[in-house]
């Protein structure tokens, strides 16, 4: 009997460790995918020496600018050597790339865009651009219009989308956020028409000042602008635009775009603190800078994480230290 009780003590202990063991070796929660990273560039951001080893750490690159006038027509593309051809060739073989689509002004693209002609001229430009160069996608970088070519804007975009050549494409656009500048420049990027048509959206969260001294971005603003975006538009479409760069303002008129190297240097000469923008400001006498560092980037990828965006859009590569 006493035998029989100390088996079935055994079984019973063997039972539950197996058990246990069991429920150690079952499934765990997911993690979440790592936040992915799109840079933009052109030309002048192949001066910086290692560009290829900075390029690689992106998942996305956008090459610019190219540009379309009121014909319709592709007046403006990026002047690239062979070697950075060669250079992004290679770059291609493991991320997606990109061309920057912008226009040569607003007022072109409102005519542009107002001849349905002349818009179905320009999306044919870009197919063959598309086709030629190899690309991964278009993106669309249009600002400065109103609201009044919403609707037309998004008739572009569907030829492009509808087009047989845009198939396992992606199509893209850059957008300022709600809450930039003029209203009605915001009420361009009219999500009940975009949703539908885009596959993804870069939101274009800087240059929050401009024309006066102040942040370039601003993380409080960033989190107002996507609490809006998200109630009518996925945010697993979304990236967040960063800058990489910051401004010089000295007296009145648009400022002087600097480095985030040039940024640090006059921060070492001239002293400078961390703005509750995020930024870091150098004030003096006679000019303000605010520039961006690898701890506000650092803030607003954690940002783009939380929100569960696609994740972060660098303007551009080559101003970040």
């Amino acid at each position: 009997m006493a035998r029989s009780i100390r088996a079935y003590r055994f079984i019973t202990v063997f039972f539950f460790l197996a058990l246990i063991g069991c429920e150690q070796k079952g499934p765990t929660a997911a993690e979440p995918p790592p936040a992915k990273k799109w840079g933009y560039l052109i030309p002048e951001s192949f001066l910086t020496s290692d560009i290829e080893n900075r390029l690689s750490a992106y998942d996305v690159l956008c090459i610019g600018v190219y540009r379309l006038n009121a014909k319709g027509e592709l007046y403006k593309t990026p002047s690239l050597s062979k070697g950075q051809r060669q250079m992004l060739a290679r770059l291609q073989k493991k991320r997606a790339l990109y061309p920057l689509i912008s226009l040569r002004n607003a007022r072109e693209g409102a005519r542009m865009l107002d001849d349905p002609i002349t818009a179905e001229k320009a999306a044919a430009a870009l197919i063959t651009l598309l086709k030629r160069e190899g690309y991964d996608g278009l993106h669309i970088d249009f600002e400065y219009l109103t609201g009044r070519h919403s609707k037309a804007f998004g008739a572009f975009l569907r030829m492009l989308k509808e087009d047989p050549a845009m198939r396992k494409k992606t199509l893209s656009i850059a957008a300022f956020p709600p809450l930039h500048g003029k209203p009605e420049e915001a009420a361009f990027y009219d999500l009940t028409v975009l949703a539908p048509i885009v596959d993804e959206i870069v939101y274009m969260t800087y240059d929050y000042h401009v024309q006066k001294p102040g942040p370039v971005t601003h993380l409080y603003w960033v989190r107002q602008n996507l609490d809006i975006v998200r109630k009518s538009f996925p945010m697993k479409k979304v990236w967040l635009g960063v800058p990489s760069y910051g401004y010089e303002w000295k007296g009145p008129g648009r400022p002087r775009a600097v480095s985030e190297a040039e940024g640090h240097r006059q921060c070492a000469k001239f002293g400078c603190e961390r703005h509750d923008s995020g930024m870091l400001r150098v004030k003096r006498e006679d000019r303000t800078v605010y520039f961006s560092d690898a701890e506000l980037r650092q803030s607003m990828a954690t940002i783009a994480a939380e929100y569960q965006t696609l994740g972060t859009a660098t303007w551009r590569v080559g101003f970040e230290q």
